[in-house]
């Protein structure tokens, strides 16, 4: 057996969690660690320390790495993947100005907008360097100017990246050009970018392992249950669909993140999920058993807590739709449910009309796939298997696109990724169900006045 091993990490909001795998993408050592709290201000801004990025990898990689050398195994590569669009804006020295704007900073509605509000609260003028969470933790891993740490098209994609020519958009230049702000180079996902210094190395008691550039969380959270083809619906708090494309696809509410050489990973996020059943979660389990026992629900949902919704549906207005009051609480949950699978099936027939492939079996990661009556009105109303995914998580994303950046031949980590083999559990098959079907073209009707 290789002593080979691939190292991913995911910089999520509240921890960091890392894992090793082997050539085969099984997993053997994991660790995690809890970052500084987000501090949620009156102005709308959600911040956090950025220091405790370096902290918290630090030590995960300590603990990890212990394990793996007394097992005898020897870490050849280590990729980092982190939220979407949360950044730390550095001064010349590469020092914080300010504490790291999180992806959900509502001063502003993109990173460098962000970024001009720090600067026009704090009244400094520059120069000012821009950092992304990965390329900030892998300055301080290398032991490198954080100015020659480059990122990656996707972490940076929010910035405003043509992927064509794996450059800034002209108006983004523009933008970081008058704020005084140096942007770090973009490379693409699976580029060497770095090695832990020995320096580092000798500190944290781990080897000199090289590091390449990632993807953010949601695209390893599909590589993670999906691969390099797969289509998957992450069912947590809120329901976000991701698909493959062999080309740029963007829309309203969804767009493109490119997977090299020759794959884009697309998709959207919803604000309906887990969150639109929440309060039945304390019998969950029987309302799933009683629900089952239900041919079809008698009234139609789009099951929204909030106002607003941003894909399939694109609107500041929508609230919660429903046909007519269900009759009881088990009817209410089983609505709910083919709401879902209702908004899930909109969400990708919406996709493949824009070109994307969709596959024949749809992969499913977080907690509404422990739900079997969920699992099989979605198979039955998207004429498609469905499988509960058992390799889950943007930390095991990130260390499938280690193992592939190490191994692959140019820069086609797609090849390399098809080649790992995905671990899946209970598959759900597709059966006729008119009455669904039915519901579906009501569900049609209802959500009409806002597409």
């Amino acid at each position: 057996m290789s002593r080979s091993v691939f190292i991913g990490i995911d910089i999520a909001t509240s921890n960091v969690r890392a894992v090793a795998i082997d050539i085969t993408g099984g997993p053997l050592a994991r660790a995690s660690e809890p970052l500084a709290q987000v501090i949620k201000g009156v102005d709308k801004s959600a911040t956090q320390d950025s220091k405790s990025w370096i902290t918290a990898v630090d030590k995960v990689l300590t603990r990890l790495c212990k394990q793996l050398i007394e097992e005898g195994f020897i870490p050849k590569s280590l990729l980092i993947s982190a939220t979407s669009g949360t950044f730390v804006l550095c001064d010349k020295n590469y020092a914080p100005i300010a504490p790291a704007a999180m992806y959900n900073d509502g001063r502003a509605s993109d990173p460098l907008g962000r970024a001009a509000v720090v600067i026009k609260d704090l009244k400094q003028s520059g120069p000012f360097v821009f950092a992304n969470t990965p390329e900030f933790v892998i300055a301080h891993l290398s032991d490198q100017p954080l100015a020659q740490i480059p990122t990656d098209t996707s972490h940076g994609l929010k910035m405003g990246v043509d992927l064509d020519s794996c450059n800034y958009l002209e108006t983004t230049k523009e933008i970081a050009s008058s704020l005084n702000i140096t942007l770090p180079k973009l490379v693409l996902p699976g580029t060497k970018i770095a090695t832990i210094s020995n320096q580092i190395a000798a500190k944290l008691g781990i080897p000199p392992i090289p590091i390449y550039a990632g993807m953010t969380d949601g695209c390893t959270a599909q590589i993670a249950a999906g691969g390099a083809t797969g289509s998957v619906t992450s069912l947590g708090t809120t329901m976000v669909i991701k698909v493959v494309a062999d080309s740029n696809i963007s829309g309203d509410g969804f767009y493109s993140h490119l997977l090299p050489s020759n794959r884009y990973l697309l998709g959207g996020a919803s604000n309906i999920g887990g969150v639109s059943y929440q309060k039945f979660a304390s019998d969950i389990e029987s309302f799933n058993n009683k629900a089952a026992q239900i041919p079809s629900s008698n009234f139609i949902t789009y099951p929204l807590t909030v106002t607003g919704e941003r894909f399939p549906i694109k609107s500041s207005s929508i609230t919660n739709l429903i046909s007519t009051k269900p009759d009881s609480d088990v009817m209410e949950y089983r609505g709910i449910l083919e709401g879902l699978a209702f908004t899930e099936r909109y969400a990708y027939d919406l996709l493949q009309k824009s070109g994307a492939k969709l596959s024949q079996t749809i992969y499913t990661t977080g907690g509404g796939g422990k739900s079997k009556v969920l699992s099989q009105i979605r198979a039955n109303i998207l004429n498609r298997e469905v499988a509960i995914t058992n390799t889950t998580g943007s930390d095991m994303g990130a260390a499938f696109l280690s193992l592939a950046s190490h191994t692959k031949t140019g820069d086609d980590l797609t090849g390399e990724l098809m080649k790992i083999n995905i671990s899946h559990g209970e598959i759900f098959k597709p059966m006729q169900d008119e009455a669904l079907n039915s519901n579906y073209q009501k569900y049609l009707s209802l959500i009409t006045p806002y597409i």
